[in-house]
């Protein structure tokens, strides 16, 4: 599992209705910055999949569109190149359909830092927007709660990326949820800068995760004092890698203090 340390699965869930026609440039060019900026953060193997959502019939006839991860990164600027708005009807959309595919379609691997972009312009159904033909709730029958515990189940952290005030509310409330962040689009940079800066933190030390997990594999009973005074650092230091290491199951054991 050594060779899992620094994995990072990443899925792009966007909005391509209709209605993102004059947004859908912008989106497409913050996703590829966010791109570039995931792959630069640290030493890691990133995957990335995409996940495009439109609206139940009778709004549209597409609801979703699922690509599979892949570490080709050519192939996914390629893919966000290609995406085109159409469809919908009202102005809600399914965006809780888009979490789902992207929590449930996607082949996550086992110990991955797991991280879900949401981009969109509308908010899901059954969230008080007025213009929304579902009103008691999304046709797939998830709610905003169920979503997050969803995200949560599967150890997934949700940033949002809104490009209408529309979506502020709930966009806010499901990152916040999962334990990521909302950005308006005016603050894209921002946005971009900190899931970059998540992952600088996360593995911007491998070679003491590597060494963490060697030697919890060696004897899972030893202490981090004793790692940390063999390795002459600070308790602390050591005590925040095995807490890497273990958010992601790749220590099942906490080390004895």
């Amino acid at each position: 599992m050594i060779d899992a340390i620094n994995e990072v699965d990443a899925a792009f869930v966007i909005d391509t209705t209709g209605s993102m026609g004059p947004f859908i440039g912008a989106a497409k060019t913050h996703l590829v910055r966010l791109l570039d900026t995931l792959t630069h953060a640290a030493d890691i193997s990133l995957r990335v999949g995409i996940v495009e959502y439109r609206d139940h019939v009778p709004q549209d006839r597409v609801l979703t569109r699922v690509y599979s991860f892949t570490s080709d990164l050519a192939t996914v600027q390629r893919r966000i190149t290609d995406l085109t708005p159409d469809g919908g009807g009202d102005g809600a959309e399914a965006v809780l359909d888009g979490i789902v595919d992207a929590c449930r379609k996607l082949e996550w691997r086992r110990h991955a830092r797991r991280l879900c972009v949401l981009v969109g312009d509308a908010p899901p159904h059954g969230t008080g927007f007025h213009d929304d033909n579902f009103p008691r709730g999304c046709p797939c029958g998830e709610s905003m709660e169920s979503i997050a515990a969803l995200c949560e189940e599967t150890g997934i952290t949700l940033y949002a990326l809104g490009l209408t005030f529309h979506v502020k509310e709930s966009f806010g409330k499901l990152a916040s949820a999962t334990g990521g962040a909302y950005h308006e689009a005016g603050n894209a940079n921002r946005a971009i800068e900190q899931m970059g800066a998540v992952l600088k933190v996360e593995f911007g030390n491998l070679e003491l995760d590597r060494r963490v997990y060697t030697a919890s594999q060696e004897d899972e009973n030893v202490p981090l004092e004793t790692l940390a005074e063999q390795w002459g650092m600070p308790r602390a230091q050591v005590a925040a890698s095995w807490v890497r290491l273990c958010s992601r199951g790749l220590l099942k054991e906490p080390v004895k203090a």
